[in-house]
């Protein structure tokens, strides 16, 4: 029905010639006007899933680990010795371009700003202070306990160093306040590093290092590829002045700057080798330049005619995405391909069409129908990949079984189709070896033999890698699936010993997010992780509690100025402490606490969100992280960096069922609504199955897994592998109908167009980059399985089955 369709619009179009011209070229046109509205970016993270929880919670752990920040890190070229000194010279000479520049570089402490901080918290201290410090604070204000805090106050004063601690005393002689000052000094990511002449180094002393933060963000990588030149202009220009040292930088930006820049090294070197190839098998197999420019232009039509469609859908799509939507190219081959190929087996383009038509239309249908099951996924990136390359493909044989038959010209060769009358006289129930000539072979005990081997095998490397593919894994950390180059995985080892993370903790954010600010701080209270920047109620009522202790300890708080004297202190040693317990303090908006935010000490707050970050014992992280939920008036989550990671996890589980589930379901009851019978639609679905299970064994024993970006081959391979399928199904069904041998043509072109897909994808496992390689290296072990399969096993079946 499809080919008598198709073969009365062939004629239709034939007799108006300039329609069938004009009718593409103004699709094109039409195509090209939508793509130029497209805007494109470079952003792994649409692959992410859209939950608004998660994309928030990464947004926030960007924000406050610094993910945009870039660090540049000065080292000796000697590394048997230290030498400070001249590290020192060349960060100051650095400092100094970078301001020429604009730059708003941190490569020395801000000492003032260091020494606000205890300044301001004791200035503010009873805002500052949670409910286990008032009660600690009842505890040591009574006599006794008062007299030992300042008799070892005085003992202290008479150490060599008790200079340093004389400023601490005057103001808190009781040590009232010495918890939060620890939790201060604790707080947040705050990094570990050793001053020399004011400038940061590691602390081992043996790099120099420097922050600077970009303006462009993490992941705009055309704006950081220019920071990053000019930073490394900065760092020759030094290195030539300063000799001995050697400048680095690395930091988010950087990697996705070195991200980007192997990804177009490796693809060039891929593609070269893989066009070069491919070209040539093409022209060898083909052996008509005519046909191959036909093929090329088919692909374009496809390609432009997606990329008008997505301007439709999003005014813009992820570079990276068109970038993996070039595999699909690998199946859209297949279309002009197998006409191209079928027509040395036919005496007419018109013939060819009527042959070739059901199994093309078919397999595409079902290829569409598996791509568009990845529409629905919560990841915008997969979403949209699955409209492009659903477009590409419904554009791709729309050009093909529409306007290319017209274009490949005439063909005059001795092929002497049957008659009808001939094929009403094959009998409909003939086996295919009957029809073919081999009765005897087919029929003989080494035949059978051989076929029961075959067959045994099978299944016997089935079972084997069917019990494997239970051990398949997904590789969750998106570090590995981002390139390293050797000179930054030492420079991030070096800078991990500036990280202070406790042993057998892990950082829970809490997360709170209201209409405004104070909404949020309430929202984001906890009586056992007190917030360092509370909200105004909550300032009031430890501003409640501190009254009422001065009230209760007021005789033991009066009695001081005496216990002091009997220490031998003077009698006004201690009046900042006692002016703060003077003071009269009142709640305060956040922004008065700008010390405290400006340095990432406490909370943060990030818009209207307000982000609490506390090391908690790492057996209790998930659990103290789900108790943590929202309110009526403010949305509340908790998440870790495992946590997150687990999400992947399950979005790539879910994503990994759903698209096995459902491009399964598609392909199959497409392939029984086709072929209208269960045992051929079974046989031409079988190999799928089997290949499926050969695919995830062979990953389980070869140690590979899905990633991110790799787990898209799993509706790759289930669109080749059912193009290939149907095309050998449809070749045994018309061998044995029509008493022609087909099954060879079709083979011919399903060998033709997997050693594309081996050139075009395969050339990808030479690529150093993680993420390609992967995909170059799954397209290897998949097609090797699909194509394999595809060969034997319906064969098989149809022998077996098919009466």
């Amino acid at each position: 029905m499809i080919a008598q369709w198709l073969i009365r619009l062939y004629d239709w179009f034939a007799q108006h010639r300039l329609l069938r011209i004009a009718l593409p070229i103004a699709m094109v046109l039409g195509a090209l006007v939508g793509a130029s509205q497209l805007r494109f970016k470079e952003d792994i993270t649409d692959f992410l899933p859209n939950d608004h929880n998660y994309r928030r919670s990464m947004e926030i752990y960007r924000q406050t680990n610094a993910a945009d920040r870039i660090f540049i890190v000065a080292s000796p070229t000697d590394t048997t010795q230290l030498n400070t000194p001249l590290l020192v010279r060349a960060m100051q000479l650095f400092q100094r371009e970078s301001k020429a520049r604009g730059w708003q570089l941190t490569a020395q402490a801000d000492f003032e700003s260091v020494m606000r901080i205890p300044d301001f918290a004791y200035q503010n201290a009873p805002l500052l202070l949670g409910d286990a410090d008032f009660a600690r604070i009842r505890r040591i204000t009574c006599t006794d306990s008062m007299a030992a805090a300042l008799q070892r106050n005085r003992e202290m004063l008479l150490f060599p160093t008790g200079g340093m601690v004389t400023q601490n005393i005057e103001r808190d002689p009781l040590g009232l306040f010495t918890p939060l000052l620890a939790r201060l000094q604790a707080s947040g990511n705050a990094l570990h590093y050793e001053l020399h002449d004011g400038y940061i180094f590691t602390p081992d002393d043996r790099h120099a290092v420097a922050m600077l933060t970009s303006p462009y963000g993490a992941s705009e990588t055309n704006g950081n590829a220019q920071l990053v030149k000019q930073i490394d202009s900065v760092a020759r220009s030094v290195e030539t002045r300063v000799p001995g040292v050697k400048f680095a930088a690395t930091g988010a930006p950087v990697i996705a700057v070195d991200n980007a820049s192997q990804i177009k090294k490796d693809s060039i070197w891929a593609i070269s080798i893989a066009a070069t190839l491919i070209v040539a098998l093409l022209v060898w197999a083909l052996r008509r330049v005519r046909h191959l420019f036909l093929i090329v232009v088919s692909l374009g039509f496809g390609w432009l005619m997606a990329m008008g469609g997505m301007a439709l859908v999003s005014s813009e799509v992820s570079i990276i995405v068109l970038g993996i939507a070039s595999v699909i190219i690998g199946i859209a081959v297949n279309y002009p391909l197998h006409f191209v190929t079928h027509l040395a087996h036919c005496s007419s383009p018109r013939q060819a069409l009527e042959e070739i038509a059901s199994p093309l239309v078919v397999g595409n249908v079902t290829t569409v129908g598996a791509f568009a099951a990845l529409i629905p996924l919560d990841a915008t990136a997969l979403s949209h990949l699955g409209i492009f390359a659903a477009l590409m493909l419904v554009s791709t044989i729309l050009f093909v079984v529409v306007f290319l038959p017209h274009f490949v010209g005439k063909k005059n060769v001795s092929v002497k189709p049957l008659t009808a009358n001939e094929q009403d006289e094959m009998p409909d129930a003939a086996p295919i070896s009957a029809t073919s000539g081999a009765t005897a072979t087919a029929h003989s005990p080494h035949h059978r033999r051989r076929t029961v081997v075959v067959g045994t095998a099978l299944v016997v490397v089935t079972l084997v890698l069917g019990y494997f593919s239970l051990g398949t894994q997904f590789d969750t950390d998106l570090r590995n699936i981002n390139y390293l180059t050797p000179q930054q995985q030492t420079l991030l080892m070096q800078l991990a010993q500036m990280r202070g993370e406790e042993h057998g903790t892990t950082q829970v954010y809490f997360v709170a997010e209201g209409k405004h600010v104070e909404q949020a701080l309430q929202a984001a209270e906890q009586p056992q992780y007190p917030l360092l920047v509370a909200s105004k109620a909550e300032q009031e009522r430890r501003l409640a509690q501190w009254h009422c202790i001065l009230k209760e300890r007021a005789p033991q708080l009066d009695s001081l100025g005496l216990l002091a004297a009997k220490e031998g202190f003077a009698a006004d040693a201690f009046a900042p402490f006692q002016k703060m317990l003077a003071a009269r303090f009142t709640p305060q908006p956040p922004n008065h606490f700008a010390p405290f935010l400006q340095a990432s000490l406490g909370n943060r707050i990030v818009g209207n969100a307000v982000v609490n970050i506390v090391n908690v014992p790492s057996a209790q992280a998930d659990s103290v992280a789900a108790a943590f939920t929202s309110t009526p008036n403010a949305e509340r989550w908790a998440f870790t960096l495992p946590s997150l990671n687990a999400t992947i996890a399950n979005s790539l589980s879910q994503h990994f069922n759903y698209i096995g589930w459902v491009c399964g379901t598609i392909v199959f009851a497409f392939l029984w609504l086709s072929f209208r019978k269960f045992k051929l639609a079974l046989i031409a679905f079988m190999p799928m199955i089997v290949s499926w299970l050969w695919i995830l064994g062979a990953m389980h024993l070869l140690d590979m897994r899905f990633n991110l970006v790799n787990i898209i081959l799993a509706t790759f391979i289930f669109g080749q592998g059912d193009d290939y399928s149907i095309f050998v199904t449809e070749g045994l069904i018309y061998e044995r109908r029509h008493g022609r041998p087909m099954l060879a043509a079709y083979r011919k072109g399903i060998l033709l167009s997997a050693a594309i897909m081996f050139i075009g994808m395969g050339s990808l496992v030479v690529a150093r980059h993680p993420a390609l390689h992967s995909l170059g290296a799954i397209t290897i072990v998949g097609m090797g399985a699909v194509v394999a399969l595809t060969y034997v096993v319906p064969p098989l079946l149809f022998k077996w089955w098919v009466k």
